[in-house]
């Protein structure tokens, strides 16, 4: 892909450190592009990471996640668009372990994922963690992604409610993540509805945007305090910037116990 100045959706991004965290752990980029000189469909590219370790571990390995991803980006051809972004994420993970294994100060640290890459007016995304991606359309706000933690897995066998694992102990032990000794396999699942398949919700990849539509990436910061009803309320609300704002904020006032960063994608 070639980098280029102009921008085919309204983009959106910003991070906080929040009420409690001393330092950002957080990490994301944006970036627009040209599928080819030969092909000159408009892209938009985002990726956002929080990092996990302590000690300034986490913020390494979520920026290491970010750049190396970034820098294979100028690879992709788009040809198939969730096998290249996989692939980016799994070889980001392995650098933020070979940096790890040769840095015992880093030892441990890690990162989760999620991106989105709009194609023209298609939607693909990917994800590792629990960091999430919303979707806001004409008939309501759901959240595409699925978190890959203990709880989500308790829920989908029945032995936790959703209200359950909102308050869980281990709500945020973490089944995947980036930068461990072995490769996570990323999420392809595009979930429209909780009563369809894997099979089926893979095959949203590709997922056409329609005028007006919205997709938001978040770290765990913002979904845990504010719920999807609530950040659709802000998106619809106000124009794209002041939204973004405003939902940042409200965490804050919730307790801020963690870092926030969002990004938010307009379709025109």
């Amino acid at each position: 892909m070639i980098p280029v100045d102009r921008a085919h959706l309204e983009v959106v991004a910003a991070t906080h450190p929040g009420q409690v965290r001393a330092t950002n752990e957080d990490r994301f980029a944006v970036g627009t592009y040209q599928l080819s000189a030969a092909d000159h469909t408009l892209c938009t590219l985002a990726i956002l990471c929080d990092g996990i370790g302590g000690h300034a571990a986490g913020e390494v390995a979520a920026q290491i996640i970010v750049d190396q991803f970034i820098q294979q980006a100028t690879a992709f051809t788009g040809r198939d668009p969730t096998l290249e972004v996989s692939s980016a994420l799994v070889c980001a993970g392995r650098a933020v372990y070979a940096r790890a294994r040769s840095d015992a100060a880093l030892y441990g640290m890690g990162a989760t994922a999620a991106t989105a890459w709009v194609i023209g007016h298609r939607l693909y995304t990917a994800t590792v963690g629990d960091s999430r991606i919303y979707l806001l359309r004409a008939d309501g706000m759901r959240q595409i992604s699925v978190d890959h933690t203990y709880v989500q897995e308790a829920v989908e066998r029945g032995t936790l409610t959703p209200q359950e694992a909102r308050t869980h102990p281990y709500a945020h032990v973490l089944r995947r993540h980036l930068g461990g000794e072995r490769d996570p396999l990323p999420d392809l699942r595009i979930r429209l509805s909780a009563y369809e398949d894997d099979a089926v919700s893979i095959a949203h990849q590709g997922l056409p945007l329609a005028a007006g539509e919205i997709a938001l990436l978040c770290t765990d910061g913002l979904s845990d305090l504010v719920q999807a009803d609530e950040i659709a309320e802000g998106l619809l609300a106000h124009p794209l910037s002041q939204a973004v704002t405003g939902l940042i904020d409200l965490a804050r006032s919730r307790g801020g116990h963690d870092n926030i960063t969002l990004i938010a994608m307009r379709h025109p």
